[in-house]
Order: structure tokens, then C-alpha cells, then sequence
């Protein structure tokens, strides 16, 4: 009896362990469900909150790009120089390559106030900086073949203090002021800048008031500006060799009119500007040597009456009066020559008559309506410069700067558009230079016989064959 009970609790002890058993496993079974069901909450935590970060960033950057509209521009060119010195030698430059990347800012800051903006790098393949005489030149960054650091070749803000019957602008920062009309044919793009393209080429700093009389007067495009701007500002006194004065700042003043012709896409200006106190601009002796001052009428029709034709011509008038001083730096002269003392237009030290100048430039392009090509364009452009012409035009993206040119001027293109936004440029530059020095300010132009016997290595002909592919987006 004794031993059946033993048995009997040791039977019961046996089942209560395995319904402990079958207890706790249970409950591990619901512990894991119950850590995975956590597990699976904290991922849907994470993940929403992943979500909700994207979607901030996204607004921000939509935000963002709201306030600053973006645009790429991009450019790879391959020039081919040939080219005749006065002494009658020919050598050449060929498979030249470069690159050029602007990339362009717009943004609305309130109804009366916009902001406009262009960041600019321009090289040669393989270089990392530009010559002495470009260096350092504000009008030229980014305008002429240096590093491949971006340079803010435009940024101004568009302020309209008065709108009404006779809006009132004010134009206030780096200027609009290159690739002028009647550039933008050959470029193939509308119209990129305010002034005559003959006349300068560059960037520039200044403010430009602009009256628009297109309501009162019921003519388009009709508007009077006026504008002031400097060539050169010194931050400190400097001492040359020669001149104990301090360098003048060169200050620039203009008034432009401009109006339509009564046609659609028909643009008249009218303009003036002086620039006084010009320097020399040679490293090392910058001096102060003059006054010039430009006269200059231009004159576009585009699309004439829907013929597919575009034409222009400009006509312009320098008058170069120097003060008498001089610069004892040439950077013209041939090697082992004597550097002669060069003033404004002069190489006669205290010269102060002024010298006359000319110029015009004339064109045309042509749309071929041959829809299955794109629509090809052909174009002609023709320029001739006097002795004494001269220009502020130095900060063109032309290599040879061709409309500073003392003689003539001849290119012709074809432009294939690949796409609304890319096309292809082939064409060639012919220049024969009649008198040295195209482009500079210093030093009495000569004529190529002259330069023959003192100036043997100057420019007599250029040709330019070249290729490119433009973006613009």
C-alpha cells in the first residue's frame, strides 16, 4: 500500500513538471510573437520616419529650385590659325581645343525685383592658365581662354522702382553686357545682352537706369538708358617708373536709346559712351593715358517678313584723346627692338591731339526651311575697321576679337541644329590687318609696310577654320 503511494505521488509530481513544461513554452511562443510583432512596429516606425526626411528634402530642394531657375549652357570648339607676319612669314596653330561652361541663374525675387546670374568657365584642353596679357583683366574672365575656375561673369538684380505708364528701371551689379547684338544670329539664340557688340564686349560693373517709353509712346522696344559703370578702380596708390602719380580710377558713362522700326523683330540704338581716364592695361606699367569716347548706331531685322532672313549692320566712331602720359612697357614691339614710350593711340611722349576713328559691321543669316535637316542656317559677316579704331571689345569670346579689327573681316557659317537645344557650327574667319596693334589702346597704329621694317613679327593675315558643338539648355 505504502509503495502505491509513492508511486502515486511520484506519477504526480512527473505530470505537474510536464504541464510546467508545456506551460513555459507557451509562453516563450507568445513572448517571441509578441518581440517580433515590436521588431516589426519599429521597422514601420523607421520606415516612416525615412519616408517623412525624403519628403522634407524634397520640399526643400523644390523650394530651392522655386526660388533659382538653373540652366546649362556648354560649349567644345577646335580652331585652326594660319597665320602672315608683316615680314612675310606664315606659321600656324592647328587642332586648337577648347571648352566653355556657363551656367546661368534666374530667380523672381518679389513682383518688382529679379535677380539674374552667370557663372563662366572657359580653357583650352589640357591648360591651366591664360596668357600674361589677359590675366588679371576684369573684363576678360571668364570671356578669354584661362583656368578651369568658374568666374561670375554676370550677376545684377532688375529693380523696378516705378512701374506704371513709364516703368522705372534700375540695373544694378555685373552688367548684361556681353555677347551683344548682333551676335546672337551667329550664336543661334535670342538676344543675350543690351549693347552694340561692335562697341564692347565684356563683363563690366556698373548701374544702368532704364526709363521704358514703350506705353506712352505705344512703339516697341522703345527705351532710354543711362549708365554708369568703372573700367578700372585702384584700391591703393601705385608708383612707376617714370610717373609718381597715383592711377585715376576709369569711370564710364553711357546713354543708350533704343526702338523698334514700326516691323516686328526690327530694333534701332542709338548710343554714347566715354570712358575716362583709360590705363594702359601692361602689366607692370599700368598707367593712366586718356579719354575715349564712343559713338555707335545699329540696326537688326529679324525674320523679315517671314522670310527666314536676318540682317544687321552697325556703324561706330571712336575718338581717342590721350593726356600726354605714357608707358614705358610694349607689349606689341618685336624682340630685340627698342620699346619706344606708347601713350593712348601714340608713341610720341606728350601727345595730347585726339585721334578719329571708324567702324561697321554688317550681316546676314538665313533659315533654310528644310524641316527634315532641322532647319539649317547660313550666315556672312563682314567688318572693317580705320588706323585709329579702338573698342572695348577685348572680353570677346572671339578669339581673334575680329571686330577691333584695323582692316577687314570676313567670316562665313553653317549652323545644323541637332535638336531644339544642341547644334553644330562649321565656318572660317578671313582678317587682313591693315595697321598694328587691333584691339590696344597704346601706341600709334602703323601700316603694315611700316611694320615691315619695325615691327617685323606683327599680325598682317589670320585665317580661322573651325568646329563646334553647342548646348544650351
Amino acid at each position: 500500500m505504502t509503495n502505491i503511494i509513492k508511486l502515486s505521488l511520484i506519477a504526480s509530481c512527473v505530470a505537474m513538471s510536464l504541464s510546467a513544461t508545456d506551460t513555459n513554452t507557451d509562453l516563450l511562443n507568445k513572448m517571441d510573437a509578441m518581440q517580433k510583432q515590436i521588431d516589426e512596429l519599429k521597422a514601420s516606425q523607421s520606415n516612416v520616419k525615412d519616408e517623412m526626411e525624403e519628403r522634407i528634402d524634397g520640399i526643400e530642394t523644390k523650394t530651392m529650385v522655386d526660388k533659382i531657375e538653373f540652366g546649362v549652357e556648354f560649349r567644345t570648339r577646335v580652331d585652326n590659325f594660319e597665320v602672315q607676319n608683316a615680314a612675310g612669314d606664315e606659321y600656324s596653330n592647328t587642332n586648337v581645343w577648347s571648352n566653355r561652361l556657363r551656367l546661368n541663374m534666374s530667380s523672381d525675387v518679389t513682383n518688382d525685383m529679379k535677380f539674374t546670374g552667370r557663372l563662366s568657365m572657359y580653357k583650352n584642353w589640357a591648360d591651366t592658365g591664360d596668357t600674361y596679357l589677359y590675366s588679371g583683366q576684369d573684363p576678360m574672365q571668364a570671356r578669354r581662354p584661362s583656368d578651369s575656375g568658374l568666374f561670375v561673369e554676370r550677376a545684377y538684380v532688375d529693380w523696378t522702382v516705378l512701374s506704371g505708364e513709364v516703368p522705372f528701371v534700375l540695373t544694378i551689379g555685373r552688367q548684361p553686357s556681353s555677347d551683344g547684338p548682333s551676335h546672337q544670329f551667329k550664336d543661334n539664340t535670342v538676344r543675350k545682352a543690351t549693347y552694340s557688340a561692335l562697341s564692347f564686349d565684356g563683363a563690366a560693373d556698373g548701374v544702368v537706369a532704364t526709363v521704358n517709353l514703350q506705353k506712352i509712346s505705344g512703339v516697341d522696344a522703345m527705351a532710354l538708358r543711362v549708365g554708369y559703370g568703372k573700367g578700372y578702380q585702384a584700391d591703393t596708390s601705385y608708383t612707376y617708373v617714370g610717373n609718381s602719380n597715383t592711377i585715376n580710377d576709369s569711370d564710364v558713362i553711357g546713354a543708350f536709346f533704343d526702338t523698334s522700326l514700326g516691323l516686328e523683330g526690327s530694333l534701332l540704338q542709338l548710343s554714347a559712351v566715354k570712358a575716362i581716364d583709360v590705363v594702359s592695361n601692361v602689366p607692370g606699367d599700368n598707367q593712366t593715358i586718356g579719354d575715349v569716347t564712343l559713338y555707335t548706331a545699329m540696326v537688326e531685322f529679324t525674320d523679315v517678313a517671314n522670310s527666314g532672313v536676318d540682317i544687321f549692320a552697325h556703324y561706330a566712331i571712336s575718338q581717342a584723346t590721350p593726356n600726354g602720359a605714357y608707358s614705358l612697357m610694349n607689349p606689341l614691339s618685336a624682340p630685340g627692338l627698342t620699346n619706344p614710350p606708347l601713350g593712348l593711340l601714340t608713341s610720341t611722349p606728350g601727345d595730347t591731339e585726339q585721334k578719329d576713328g571708324s567702324a561697321y559691321w554688317i550681316g546676314g543669316r538665313y533659315t533654310v526651311p528644310f524641316e527634315a535637316m532641322n532647319n539649317p542656317r547660313i550666315g556672312v559677316e563682314y567688318n572693317h575697321g580705320s588706323q585709329n579704331w579702338f573698342s572695348f571689345t577685348q572680353g570677346s569670346n572671339d578669339l581673334a576679337n575680329k571686330l577691333a579689327t584695323r582692316g577687314s573681316a570676313t567670316e562665313v557659317y553653317y549652323i545644323q541644329p541637332i535638336n531644339r537645344y544642341a547644334h553644330l557650327r562649321v565656318g572660317a574667319q578671313m582678317i587682313d590687318y591693315e595697321y598694328t596693334g587691333s584691339g590696344y589702346q597704346i601706341g600709334a597704329p602703323m601700316s603694315m609696310s611700316d611694320a615691315a621694317m619695325y615691327n617685323p613679327t606683327a599680325l598682317d593675315k589670320l585665317t580661322n577654320y573651325y568646329l563646334l558643338f553647342n548646348l544650351a539648355y
